[in-house]
Order: structure tokens, then sequence, then C-alpha cells
């Protein structure tokens, strides 16, 4: 039996226009965005992480997280909702941060907590800041954001923020405003 000419047009229309529709699937519009991310994938997501840093036998920190991404190659720990307590030289809590997102840098200890940062120390004195990193060199926080300081009913704000992670002793960096409370009616007096 012979395929007539009519026959061997249509397969070849349908061979053509199968061939296009592949073609036309795979090719992506102009100006189209891809789902595509340039950051690289974890190495292991854990939920519920904790990590702890101890020097001559004694906790320094513990970190606690709802979700880690460990990083290998990059040596680093990204973690989401994150607190971290400091402890003293007894083993007691000195302070606790919290924050919405924070990173752990594997090699040098040194971690940045970002996001609603809230620290608070053993006396009753806390720090506001949208960024602040632990520096495991020097063993202190500091930040190159806005600072909001409350000790006693006083409000220290500025710009940069250095110090030890119990907020015993610290600095603001530059513009610095007080408002000091005198403890009568009036609520306060602003310093600068």
């Amino acid at each position: 039996m012979e395929i007539g000419p009519a026959r061997h047009v249509s397969v070849a229309l349908a061979g053509a226009i199968l061939l296009a529709g592949a073609c036309m699937c795979s090719r992506e519009k102009p100006g189209a965005k891809t789902a595509r991310t340039d950051k690289p994938l974890p190495d292991q997501v854990i939920t519920d992480f904790s990590i702890s840093e101890t020097a001559a036998g004694r906790k320094e920190w513990n970190v606690v997280a709802r979700t880690a991404y460990i990083y290998d190659s990059r040596n680093i720990i990204e973690t989401e909702e994150m607190r971290i307590e400091f402890f003293d030289e007894h083993g007691g809590v000195r302070s606790t941060l919290v924050a919405d997102r924070g990173v752990i840098n594997r090699g040098t200890d040194d971690m940045e907590a970002r996001g609603n940062v809230l620290v608070t120390g053993r006396s009753g004195v806390t720090l506001e800041t949208e960024r602040l990193r632990w520096i495991g060199k020097t063993r202190e926080i500091v930040s190159e954001d806005s600072v909001r300081v409350v000790r006693k009913g006083d409000v220290l704000t500025g710009v940069g923020f250095r110090g030890q992670p119990d907020l015993k002793s610290f600095e603001i960096l530059k513009d610095m405003k007080a408002t000091i409370y005198t403890g009568d009616e009036s609520g306060g007096e602003t310093r600068e």
C-alpha cells in the first residue's frame, strides 16, 4: 500500500508542529523572571537547633534557633528565630539576646544578629537595635546601627555601640542623647 501525497504532508506538518511546540516550551520569554537564585543551597537544615561555645571547660554562650541552615563550604550557620545566652565565669546567665535571624561564623566564632535585636542584661538593662555582632576575639558586642539602651528608667539613644554582653559597661559611639529619669512627676530630663 502506498501513502498518498496528502498523507505525507499531514505527517510532516504534525512533526513540524510538535517540534515548534517543544522549542516554544523550552524558550524563556524576554524579560521573564526565573525562579533560580545565586544563593547556594545549605548542606544541612536543622530544626530546634542548639550550639554552645566553651573555653577552658566553661560555657561562654549557647545559641538556640527554630531553624538553622548549615553551609559547610562557607563555614557559616544561618539561623531563624535565634536566642543567645551569654554566661559569666560561674556559669550563670549574664545576658540574653533574641533576634529574628542570625549568622554564626564557625571559623571565628563571630556572630551577627539581625532584625528586632533585644539584649537583656542580668541587671535589667536592655539594648534594642536592628543588627548586632558578637566579636569572638574581643568577647564584646558591637553595632553600627541606631541603638536604644534603657537602664533604671533612663533612656540612651544613638548610633553605634560597643560593650560587654551583660551591658554593665558600654559606649554609644555617636549622636548620643539621654533622657534621665529624675524620680519626680515630670518624667525626666533630656541631656545631650
